[in-house]
Formats: C-alpha cells, structure tokens, sequence
C-alpha cells in the first residue's frame, strides 16, 4: 500500500497529483510512505529505509563534472559529441548519468518505466536550478524504442549491475532502490532492439569491469572504455 504523508502544506498539490499518478500501481504487495516535506519527497520502505532524488542539493551525485565534453570517460565512450549530441538513455535510474551528461552539454532524454522513480526523478528536474536539456519519459524502453519517432545520435544503456555475493553491502538507500524496480531481466532485449532499430550511430552500455559484456547474434562491442570499477562498452552500428 502507497501512503502519502504530508506535512507540509505547501506541498499538498504536489501529493495529490502523485496519487493519482501512482493510483494504479498500489497494490497489498507495495508498502511505501512517501513524505512530503520537502521540494523534492522522500520515499520511506516497510524497513524504514530512505531514499530521495534531489538533483539540486545531493552534489555527491549530481554535481559531477570535473571537465570536458572530450575528456570524461562516459563522454569519450558516446564519441565525445562527434556523433552528435542528442542521447537516448534508456534505463535513467537515480537519473545520475542522465544529468551528468546534460551538464556535459549533450541533449538527453531519459526512459524510466518505475512509475515511483520517474515521480522523484521528473520532480528533481523541475526543481534544480539547471538550464541544460534534459527530458524524463515515462515508459518501457522496448515500447519506447519500437513506438518513438523522435530522432537521437547515440544511445546510453545502464541496467541494473549483477548482484555482488563477496562485497559489502550496498548503502541503504540503494538497498531500498534495488528492492523497488527489481533486475533488469530484460538487459540484453533491450539492447537487442537499441541496435536492430539503426536509429544510433553509437550505443553504449555500462558495466562492472569485472562483468561479462554482452554479446549475442554475432554481435559484440567494438570497444571499451575501462575505469577503475566500471566499464563502458561501445556498439557501434
């Protein structure tokens, strides 16, 4: 069950209107208290686990940039703008990526098929003090990808990292996050239709380093660009 907790006044609206919004995803196997005491809510699990999506105060996550367009690993592995600038993330999660790019000045639109995540994610956006090109989109990727017209350059793909059994455990914040959206048992689908459909000269998928690549139907990256605990692989069509 969805509860909507409000104590503060000046965020009434904003309550109703995710009510309704998420009206058709409460069900007796969801328990979740979003609280509305702040610009942007906070979503609190069965465990009392917390989390938030703030673009505008969390510089941790999204005041990222340390240099240019054509240095940044994950903007090198999109071509560093030479492909163009117009990118399609299809899986935005926390919308970290999604944002970072846009501060690189790349024109990002971000698929997010949570209805709970894109309420915190298209709310974060509309209160950060930010002027680059950013658009959050409710919907599947595969729907998204077989329904959209729109035109992109290049395509960024992040699903959900394989579960670690000889690390530590994530922070709480992430625990809650996994819980809600689940694996991404989709990954290599989606992929798939990101690179049958030729709408992309580049595509490029995030993973651990230590993690296998995707690879199917002859199909395997061109390239990567490594870090030193995650991996970019790069498709190109």
């Amino acid at each position: 069950m969805i509860s909507h907790v409000v104590r503060n006044d000046k965020f009434r609206a904003l309550s109703e209107k995710w009510s309704n919004f998420l009206k058709p995803y409460d069900s007796e196997q969801i328990n979740i208290s979003i609280l509305y005491d702040d610009p942007c809510p906070i979503f609190i699990d069965s465990e009392q686990r917390k989390f938030q999506i703030d673009f505008e105060n969390d510089r941790t996550h999204y005041h990222k940039r340390k240099s240019g367009i054509g240095s940044e690993p994950l903007s090198r592995a999109l071509g560093s703008g030479k492909y163009g600038k117009r990118v399609l993330d299809i899986s935005a999660g926390m919308g970290v990526d999604a944002v970072f790019l846009a501060q690189l000045g790349y024109e990002v639109t971000a698929i997010e098929r949570n209805p709970f995540i894109y309420c915190a994610l298209e709310n974060a956006w509309k209160n950060a003090n930010f002027q680059e090109q950013l658009q959050f989109v409710f919907s599947e990727a595969l729907a998204y990808l077989n329904s959209s017209e729109q035109s992109f350059d290049v395509c960024y793909f992040d699903p959900m990292f394989p579960t670690k059994t000889k690390s530590a455990l994530p922070k709480q914040e992430m625990l809650f996050f996994k819980s809600l959206v689940g694996a991404d048992n989709d990954a290599e689908s989606v992929l798939a239709a990101a690179l049958n459909s030729k709408r992309f000269k580049r595509c490029v998928v995030k993973r651990p380093l230590s993690a296998d690549a995707f690879e199917f139907k002859n199909i395997k990256p061109a390239g990567h660009i490594k870090g030193k605990i995650i991996r970019y692989d790069i498709y190109s069509n």
